[in-house]
C-alpha cells in the first residue's frame, strides 16, 4: 500500500498571517472560546479551504481508489493533528469489504490495532448489520511524517496519551451506506475540525459513488460489446456453416442415382425445392418445379394423383413416414414408375414441410408385373382352392371358373363357362350403387392392358347376397399381346367385420370419454350402438339402492318404437325371470339365436296375446350382455336384431361383451367422479363454513386473551391467570394457522390460489425464513445455518409470503426430524436461468417408501405425526408449482434430507418492485 505524503508547502495564506498564526501556536497554548478563537478560527479556515480544494483537484482526476484515497488522507493529515485514518469501502463489484488504513510515524502498533478494533465495532453499529465483521483492516498501515511547518500540531500531538475517534458514514442522498471514513485525532477535534472532516467525506462519498457508477457503466459497455463481438462471430460461423452444409447437401442429393429430393409445404403440397436429378429423370427443367404451383400434381399420372395426395395427407395425420408407388409423365411424353418416400418435418418457422425421396422403380415395376401375370396365370390354370380365381378371354367370356369361385359366387362351373364375366361378378360399391357393364374392371384390364386391384367393392352372389372381397384384375399378356384377363378374389367379410368392430370400440370409447358427468354418459350410451350393433337395444342399469332402471329404449326403426314401448311394461313374474335379470344374477352374457322361440316369449311375455305380438315383431337374435365393473355387474345391455337380416353369432356376442366392458367402466368412471364431485362440495361447504364461522370466533379469542392478560394485575398474583390466558392464544393461533392450511390446499386443489409476484432478492429470503425460525432451531438445540453461493445477490420473480412460508414449512419440517446438537442449512444458488433453493438437515434421512408420499395431504411420518397436520409439504407444493417452480427431495437413511425447490430468475425487463398479482393453481 503506498504512503500518504505531505508536502511542506501549505495552501498560500498571507505570509504575515500564518507568520502570527505560527508565532501565537508555539508561544502559546490555544484559548477556545476566548474573543480570539474566532479570529484563530478564520485563520485555520483559510488553509482548510484550500485543502479542500486540494481534495476537489484530485477527486476530480480521479486514478482509483488506491491511488487518490491515500493521497486524500494524506492531505487530510496536513490539516488535522491526526494518529490513524481509516477508510471501508462496500458495494457492487467488491465481493469483500475494501479497506484502506493510514497511521502517522510515530503510531505504534498497539495504537493502530486499536483504532482498527473500533473502525470494526462502529461501522458494524452504523451499517446494522454483521458485515463489517469480516472486513480485513490488517493490511500494511499508509505511515507519514509530521511536516516541521507545523510545530503546533505536533507539540499537540506528542502531548496528548489518547486519542479522539470519529467515524463518518460514506452516503449519497438517502442511499445505503457503501463505507465510512474513521479519523483518530491525537486531540479532541474541534467543531470546525468536525466541519472540515465531514466535508472531506461528503466529496469522498460524491466522487466513489459517481466513480463507481462510471466503472459499472464502462463495465457493461465493454461486456455488451464484447457480447455483440460474440454473437457476431457466432453469427457468421452460423451461416458460413449453414451455406457449406447446404453445398454439400446439395452435391449429395444431386448425385443420387436414379432418384430426386423434393420439398413441399405440408398444407398446399406446393414445392419448394428439387434436386437437379429431377430434371434428368424426367426431363421437365427445375424451374418449372417452382415457378408452376400445381406442376408436382400435373407432373404425377392421373391415376394416381388420388393416391399419391393420400399418402401426403396420411403423413402429415400420423406424423410418420409414409410410402407410395406411383406413375409420372415424362416430358417426352413417357411414363416412369416412382415409388416415393414422404417424411414430415416440423422444425423450422416457415411452417411444417414434407420432404420426399421419389426413386425410379420402372424396370422392377415391370419385372414385377411380368412375374404377378404368370403367377397368376398359373394359379388361374392350376385352379386355386384358397382364392376364387376366374379367367376371361377378349371377349370377357368365362374361360375358367376355380372351385373356390364356384363356393364363395354360389355359381358353378358349368353355369359359368362361356358367359359374360358381367352377368356372373356383379359388383357394387361400398355406398350399394352398381358398376355399369362398360365399366367392368375386367374389361378395362383387357382394354387399358393395366391391372386393376381393390378392396373396397362388395360382389353379389347368385341369390344377390353381398360381401366384401380383395381383388385383382390382371390382363393376361402372351408374346407381349393381351390375350385375354384373369380375376382373383377372397371373401374378406371377417377382415371388415374385425375393421368395423374396431371403429365401433373406438367410438365407443371416444364417446364415452368425452364426459365424466353421469348424466351425459347415460345420455351416450342410448344413442351408440343403433344401428351399427343392433336394430332395437336398451340398457338395465343397477342403481345405488338395488333398484333396476332401464333407460329409454333405442330403435333404427321408428315403426319399431311400438315393439320398444311394449317390451318397457314386461316385467318378470315369481317363478320366472327375463333374460336381463338372469344375466344380472349371474353375471354371464347370453345368446338368443331367435327372439320368437318359445324360450325367449315366455322369458318376457306374460300371456299370449305379447307373446304373439313379440312374436309377429321379432324375427331375429337378441344379445344380453352384463356391464361389468371392479368385480361386481352394474347392469345389462340388450341387442335385438329384428327384421334387417341381421344374426347374431359368437362373433358378435364378444363384440357386444367388449362394448359392455368399455361401457361399464365408463359408468363407473361416470359415478365415482359423480360421488367425487359430491365430495368436493361438500368439503368446500366444510372450508366455507371454517373460514366464516370459525375464524371470527377465533379472533374474537385472541384479542379476548390479550386483552386479559393486560387487565391481570403484575407480580405473583396474576401470574397464574397470565399462564392460562397465553395457553388461551397459543391454542386459538395454531387452530388460525390449521385453518389457513386447509384454506391453502383447497385455493391449489380449485386452481385459485392468488398471488402477487415481485423482484425479490434470493439472500434476503433465506435470511428472513431463517430468522423466523430461529427461536424454534433454539428451543430443539438445532443449528440454523445459511449458505449462499457467489453471495446470492440474485433476484427470483415471486410472491414473497408465499416463498417465506414455504421455506418455513422446510425449515420447521427439517427441524421436528433433526436431533439436538444437529444443524439445518438453508441455501440459494444459480442453476441456469432459475434460481434453486435447498433446505439440508442432518436428521436420521427418510427410507425410499416413505420418500414417495411426502407432498401427499395429510401424510405423516409415523415418529412426528402429532407433531403437525400433514399438510405443510403439499402446500409447499403447491405455492412452488404456483410459481412455476418444481420441488422434490433426496435422502438417504442416516445421512439427512434435503428438499429442493426452484423458482423464476426476474429478469431485467421486470421492473424492480413492480407487482404483478396472478390467480394459479
Amino acid at each position: 500500500m503506498s504512503a500518504g505524503r505531505r508536502t511542506n508547502e501549505l495552501p498560500s495564506p498571507p505570509q504575515e498571517e500564518r507568520r502570527r498564526g505560527d508565532q501565537r501556536t508555539e508561544e502559546q497554548p490555544e484559548r477556545r472560546g476566548d474573543d480570539s478563537s474566532a479570529s484563530g478560527g478564520l485563520e485555520r479556515a483559510y488553509p482548510r479551504v484550500q485543502y479542500l480544494y486540494e481534495i476537489s483537484k484530485q477527486l476530480t482526476q480521479f486514478e482509483g481508489v488506491r491511488r487518490t484515497v491515500p493521497a486524500i488522507l494524506a492531505i487530510v493529515a496536513r490539516a488535522l493533528p491526526l494518529r490513524t485514518a481509516l477508510l471501508i469501502l462496500e458495494g457492487p463489484g467488491r465481493p469483500q469489504p475494501e479497506t484502506i488504513v493510514w497511521n502517522a510515524e510515530e503510531v505504534s502498533a498497539d495504537r493502530l490495532d486499536a483504532a482498527k478494533s473500533h473502525a470494526r465495532t462502529s461501522y458494524a453499529y452504523l451499517a446494522g448489520s454483521d458485515a463489517a465483521w469480516s472486513v480485513d483492516l490488517e493490511g500494511e498501515p499508509t505511515t507519514t511524517t509530521v511536516p516541521s511547518g507545523e510545530p503546533a500540531r505536533g507539540q499537540r500531538a506528542e502531548a496528548e496519551e489518547r486519542g479522539y475517534f470519529v467515524l463518518l458514514p460514506l452516503v449519497v442522498e438517502r442511499r445505503p451506506i457503501f463505507g465510512a471514513l474513521q479519523v483518530e485525532g491525537a486531540a479532541r477535534l474541534e467543531e470546525p475540525d468536525l466541519v472540515f472532516v465531514n466535508a472531506v467525506v461528503n466529496q469522498l462519498a460524491i466522487a466513489l459513488d459517481r466513480q463507481a457508477a462510471i466503472d459499472a457503466k464502462q463495465a457493461a459497455a465493454e461486456a455488451e460489446r464484447e457480447l455483440a463481438q460474440r454473437r457476431q462471430a457466432e453469427s457468421d460461423g452460423h451461416r458460413a456453416a449453414a451455406e457449406a452444409l447446404r453445398q454439400r447437401y446439395e452435391a449429395l442429393v444431386d448425385n443420387l442415382d436414379s432418384s430426386f429430393v423434393w420439398e413441399a409445404d405440408a398444407r398446399t403440397f406446393l414445392v419448394s425445392y428439387v434436386s437437379a436429378r429431377a430434371e434428368e429423370l424426367l426431363g421437365h427443367p427445375r424451374g418449372r418445379w417452382l415457378a408452376e404451383p400445381d406442376f408436382w400434381s400435373r407432373c404425377v399420372h392421373p391415376d394416381d394423383r388420388g393416391a399419391l395426395e393420400q399418402t401426403f395427407r396420411r403423413t402429415l395425420a400420423s406424423e410418420r413416414d409414409q410410402r407410395c408407388d406411383h406413375r409420372c409423365r415424362t416430358a417426352d411424353g413417357g411414363v416412369l414408375w416412382l415409388h416415393t418416400r414422404v417424411h414430415l418435418e416440423k422444425d423450422g418457422a416457415g411452417g411444417p414441410r414434407l420432404q420426399g425421396v421419389s426413386m425410379d422403380v420402372t424396370a422392377a415395376r415391370v419385372a414385377e408385373e411380368r412375374v404377378r401375370d404368370q403367377l397368376e396365370f398359373t394359379r388361374a390354370v392350376t385352379g386355386s382352392i384358397g382364392e376364387g380365381v376366374l379367367a376371361i378371354d377378349l371377349e370377357g367370356r368365362i374361360i375358367f371358373f376355380n372351385p373356390a369361385a364356384e363356393r364363395l359366387l354360389g355359381w358353378t362351373a358349368e353355369d359359368v363357362l362361356g358367359r359374360g364375366v358381367q352377368e356372373v361378378i356383379r359388383i357394387q360399391h361400398a355406398t350399394g350403387t352398381s358398376i355399369p357393364d362398360e365399366e367392368h374392371p375386367a374389361l378395362r384390364a383387357i382394354r387399358t392392358g393395366e391391372p386393376a386391384r381393390g378392396d373396397e367393392d362388395l360382389f353379389l352372389r347368385r341369390d344377390r347376397a353381398a360381401f366384401h372381397v380383395s381383388c385383382t384384375f390382371a390382363p393376361l399378356k402372351r408374346e407381349g399381346q393381351v390375350s385375354g384377363a384373369v380375376l382373383v378374389f377372397q371373401n374378406i367379410m371377417e377382415v371388415r367385420r374385425a375393421e368395423k368392430a374396431q371403429r365401433l370400440f373406438a367410438e365407443v370409447s371416444s364417446v364415452l370419454a368425452s364426459s365424466l358427468d353421469y348424466a351425459e354418459t347415460v345420455a351416450a350410451i342410448s344413442r351408440l350402438f343403433v344401428p351399427a350393433l343392433s336394430d332395437l337395444y336398451f340398457v338395465d342399469l343397477i342403481e345405488e339402492d338395488g333398484r333396476v332402471e332401464r333407460l329409454q329404449q333405442t330403435s333404427v326403426d321408428p315403426a319399431k318404437q311400438g315393439m320398444a314401448e311394449r317390451m318397457e311394461q314386461i316385467a318378470g313374474r315369481p317363478g320366472r325371470e327375463t333374460p336381463q335379470a338372469r344375466v344380472l344374477r349371474t353375471g354371464e352374457p347370453l345368446l338368443i339365436l331367435s327372439a320368437s322361440t318359445e324360450f325367449a316369449l315366455k322369458s318376457v311375455a306374460d300371456d299370449q296375446g305379447q307373446k304373439e305380438a313379440l312374436h309377429a315383431e321379432s324375427s331375429g337374435t337378441v344379445m344380453v350382455v352384463p356391464l361389468l365393473a371392479r368385480g361386481r355387474t352394474i347392469g345389462a345391455l340388450t341387442f335385438v336384431g329384428t327384421e334387417s337380416g341381421r344374426r347374431y353369432s359368437i362373433a358378435d356376442l364378444a363384440v357386444a361383451e367388449e362394448v359392455a366392458r368399455r361401457t361399464a367402466t365408463a359408468l363407473e368412471n361416470a359415478r365415482l367422479y359423480q360421488k367425487a364431485r359430491r365430495a368436493i362440495r361438500t368439503r368446500n361447504d366444510l372450508l366455507a363454513i371454517v373460514s366464516h364461522d370459525l375464524r371470527n370466533p377465533l379472533s374474537t379469542v385472541l384479542v379476548a386473551s390479550a386483552l386479559l392478560m393486560q387487565m391481570l394485575p403484575a407480580g405473583e398474583s396474576g401470574a397464574q391467570g397470565r399462564k392460562k390466558a397465553e395457553i388461551i392464544r397459543v391454542a386459538a393461533q395454531q387452530m388460525l394457522r390449521l385453518i389457513g392450511d386447509l384454506l391453502d390446499v383447497a385455493a391449489i386443489e380449485a386452481g385459485r390460489l392468488s398471488m402477487v409476484t415481485q423482484r425479490h432478492a434470493a439472500d434476503a429470503l433465506v435470511h428472513d425464513a431463517l430468522a423466523m425460525q430461529q427461536t424454534l432451531a433454539t428451543e430443539k438445540h438445532v443449528a440454523l445455518e445459511g449458505e449462499l453461493p457467489g453471495g446470492g445477490s440474485f433476484e427470483v420473480l415471486c410472491d414473497r409470503e408465499r416463498v417465506l412460508q414455504i421455506l418455513a414449512n422446510l425449515i420447521g419440517n427439517a427441524i421436528k426430524f433433526t436431533t439436538a446438537g444437529g444443524t439445518i442449512t438453508a441455501r440459494a444458488e444459480l442453476r441456469g436461468n432459475e434460481a434453486r433453493f435447498a433446505v439440508a438437515d442432518t436428521g436420521p434421512g427418510i427410507p425410499p417408501d416413505q420418500l414417495l408420499h411426502v407432498f401427499d395431504e395429510f401424510w405423516q411420518a409415523a415418529e412426528t405425526a402429532r407433531l403437525g397436520t400433514g399438510l405443510g409439504l403439499t402446500i409447499a407444493k403447491g405455492f412452488v408449482e404456483a410459481h412455476g417452480g418444481r420441488i422434490w427431495a433426496e435422502s438417504r437413511p442416516g445421512a439427512g434430507t434435503t428438499f429442493f425447490f426452484t423458482l423464476p430468475l426476474a429478469t431485467p425487463e421486470q421492473a424492480a418492485g413492480g407487482a404483478a398479482p396472478c390467480d394459479r393453481g
